[in-house]
């Protein structure tokens, strides 16, 4: 067939991931495979990432997420979105993007109650290799961190107890 791609079978591209999550020391806390979806939760550093794939695509979504508990810091939030506070609007848009990673707002009821970062990889495809998987790793968690820096300067917080 003209301008196809050999690529790899499912269980050789899964069982590649899992060997390279090893080669770079992170933990897999959960491997599923449920519905249409697969994957893994991992924890890199302190943080839980989630990489799965939607079954038939050839991708898989390296994803950090970030939601907020209910009460004030999620209705600060909403707040600077309803009035369309355009200086905070900037500030956290700089603060959870990058060139390496997607950002987009996890929404309940309409409301913003988090947010999700994240980057594509290729492990169907032949040149994948252990390097894509650390950097897009390393693109959500270090883009993640900056983002939850951020809100930490302008959301209220909980006393300590």
């Amino acid at each position: 067939m003209a301008g196809s791609v050999a690529r790899k079978e499912d269980a050789e591209a899964i069982n590649e991931l899992r060997q390279y999550l090893q080669e770079i020391d992170v933990s897999i806390v959960k491997e599923f495979d449920e519905g249409e979806f697969r994957g893994f939760w991992v924890k890199f550093g302190d943080y839980p990432i989630l990489i799965e794939n939607q079954k038939g695509k050839w991708y898989f979504i390296v994803a950090f997420q970030i939601t907020l508990p209910q009460g004030p810091e999620q209705d600060a939030l909403n707040e600077y979105y309803e009035k369309k506070d355009q200086h905070f609007i900037f500030e956290l848009t700089k603060a959870f993007t990058s060139p390496l990673t997607g950002f987009s707002r996890i929404m309940e009821n309409g409301k913003v109650v988090g947010f999700t970062l994240s980057r594509y990889i290729y492990p169907f495809y032949h040149d994948f290799c252990v390097k894509d998987l650390d950097r897009a790793l390393q693109a959500v968690v270090s883009q993640g961190a900056e983002g939850i820096a951020f809100l930490k300067t302008i959301l209220p917080t909980h006393p300590e107890p």
